[in-house]
This record gives C-alpha cells, structure tokens and sequence, in this order.
C-alpha cells in the first residue's frame, strides 16, 4: 500500500494531486487543519492536511484524464450538479409543505385560535396529537364536526386538572397570591357562600397588614356578613388568633399581596401557612396576567404548600389560554374562576366546558354572573 500526505489550502485542491500520484482506486485517510509557516510563531497560515493511499498505480494516462476531470470540470458538468440541488431543495419543501397540509384548513382555523389565547405550544401539541389519535382520517370530518373535537379534549383538560369539591375537612383555607390579584374579595365571596349557603358560623383572619385598606375592606365584609375578624400582625400572633375564632366551622385568612419573584416573600409567606389546625391553602392569580409571568411567580413559589387554585378576574380579559396552561402545566387542581367585583355572586367553581368555550370563543353570550350561585360551594 502506498500512503501519501498532502498539505493544501483546500480538501478539493488534494483531488487532482492525488489522482495523479495515487491513481484512480486511491482514498482518503484522514484530513486535519493545521497552521503552517510563520515566523516565531506568529502569522501562521491555515491548510488542510490530507492523507491518502492506494493499493497500487493504475495507468498514467487514466491518472491523468481523472486529474484533468477534478480539477477543470465542464459546464455541463457544473449545471447537472445545480440542478440536482435545485431538485433536492425542491424535494424538501414539498415534504414540508406536504407536512402542513395533512392539517385540514377547519383544524388550522382552531389551532391559529388558541395560538390567539396564547395557549402553550406544547398544549396545542398535545390536542393536535390527541386529534390525530382519536381521527385517524380528520378530512372527512366536517367543520363543525372538528370544532366539537377541539370543544371537548379541551374539556376534558380541564376536567382532568379540576379540583374535586367534597366539602373541606380543613377549619383553616389561606389565600395566598401576588398583588392585585383580588384575594380580599375572594375571600370575602367564598365566605359569604358559606354563611348565606350552608348557614356556617366563619371567621376572617388577615395576615396583610401592609395595606390599611385591605384591613378595612374585610372588616367592611365582616361587618355585613355579622362574622369576626382577626388581625395578625406577625406569625407569633397566629395561633392566638385561632384560638379567639375556635367557635367558628371556618376560617378564611388573607395574605399580602407581594413580589413573590423575591426569595424573602416567599419565605415570609411560609411562616404562616405551618399550623395545628387542618389547613388549606389556595393560589390565587389574576387571567390578567401574561402567561410567561404568571409561570415565573408559579415556579418561584414552589417551596409553598399551595392546595389549590383559583383564577380570578374573567371578566377583564378576552385571552383565556393561561387557564388551560396551568391544568396542563401544574399540578394544582383548579377549584374556583372569579369574575368581578359582586359578593358573593361573582364567583363560581370551576366548569371544563364553560373554560373550553371561552378558549375556543363559542357561546360568547355567556358570563360567569349568569351562573346561578348554587354552583359556588
């Protein structure tokens, strides 16, 4: 075997040479950059070293026509290569464009729809692929017929992700949530349903004493509903106030509304949420908030005990996919959405289909304040 090295400024530069010293059996070895020349080190060239061999010479005047073949190729020769790319480019954007269109134009329609929700793109992966499965052919689905698909493994989502209301075994439910949120006033609906519903005698607690209006406002609430309210000023003070609300079948308790992208809130809220009493804690966020950012406070807050979760503010949105996002996403079963400012009326638990409508924009006529109250506790 004969091996032969060649140091060139290009791989397709050693082809000539080495058809012509090796002949056309010859193969490559092995190629490297390297840097060559120089002076002390400095201004060194890069090339490429090339390696070859051949098990023996095939006859001068054939190493001689292929070194001419490589090195010179013909205009014929250069436009057959062009356009067998040209094809192969062509070849893949149809496998590409073939691939969209095995979507049918009535399923793009919904797909474009949630994307428009700013529903995740792993979920709409996940419904796309859920379609295929369930429908093999989806072409000889009508429109309205696939609008029904979509209506009900949304639904089914959501079903999946809701939180099963047996009635609570837990004396103490802590609403804990970032600022604006609403969770003074939720509190204030959950426990109106208690006592006009089930004539429970409750209790109102609030560790936020930040805000002097948020106090006031629940006092307001506790002077309506006739039930007591405790205020906590440090988580020394909480077992204290258990004690003077220990009459009471429930006892709802408001935390402050902070930055829970800071480590220090969210240890502050831990503080209160570790207590004798039987406790449930409910995250409550706001549909008002981007999708990107509510995951930012969801996961910052995965050192806190949360229970369950409530979406408020249906009412001052008309993007609806961070719903689904989170059943989908987290493991917090979704329990109550809240739609304004009406107590106790404005709240309801939550319902898969009413949720999957909103997202798919059918049935706008309905609202939340026209869900009759009994569906509340």
């Amino acid at each position: 075997m004969i091996i032969k090295t060649y140091i060139v400024n290009s791989e397709t530069e050693a082809y000539p040479m080495i058809f012509h010293d090796l002949g056309a059996e010859a193969f490559i070895l092995n190629t490297k950059q390297i840097k060559t020349g120089g002076f002390f080190g400095l201004f060194r060239k890069k090339q490429v070293e090339v390696v070859a061999a051949a098990d023996h010479f095939a006859e001068k005047s054939t190493q001689v026509e292929l070194a001419v073949e490589v090195e010179k190729p013909s205009k014929d020769t250069q436009n057959e290569v062009l356009k067998e790319l040209s094809e192969m480019k062509g070849l893949i954007s149809t496998i590409v464009r073939d691939e969209k269109k095995a979507i049918p134009t009535a399923v793009e329609k919904w797909v474009r729809r949630l994307r428009e929700q700013e529903v995740d793109e792993e979920v709409i992966e996940y419904i796309i692929k859920k379609i295929n499965k369930i429908h093999v052919s989806l072409q000889n689905l009508s429109a309205p017929e696939i609008e029904q698909v979509f209506l009900e493994i949304i639904e089914q989502l959501f079903e999946e992700g809701k939180a099963i209301e047996t009635g609570s075994s837990s004396s103490l439910i802590t609403l804990l949530g970032p600022t604006g949120v609403g969770k003074t006033t939720t509190i204030a609906k959950l426990a109106a349903a208690r006592v006009f519903q089930q004539r429970q005698k409750v209790g109102l607690l609030t560790t936020d004493t930040y805000r002097i209006a948020a106090v006031e406002q629940l006092k307001t609430y506790a002077g309506i509903l006739n039930i007591p309210l405790e205020v906590v000023a440090n988580p020394d003070d909480l077992q204290k106030s258990m004690e003077a609300l220990k009459g009471c079948q429930m006892v709802f308790m408001d935390s402050a509304g902070r930055n829970y992208l800071e480590d220090e809130y969210i240890e502050e809220i831990n503080t209160y949420l570790h207590n004798d009493a039987p406790q449930e804690n409910y995250l409550v966020l706001s549909m008002t908030t981007r999708w990107r950012d509510m995951r930012k406070i969801v996961d910052q807050m995965k050192s806190v005990p949360i229970d369950k979760l409530i979406l408020t503010k249906w009412d001052e949105t008309s993007c609806y996919g961070v719903a689904l996002n989170m059943v989908y996403h987290y493991p917090y079963p979704l329990s109550y959405l809240s739609f304004g400012q009406g107590v106790p009326q404005d709240i309801m638990l939550a319902d898969p289909l009413f949720m999957a409508k909103k997202i798919l924009g059918v049935d706008e006529n309905e609202s939340g304040s026209s869900i009759p109250i009994k569906t509340i506790i």
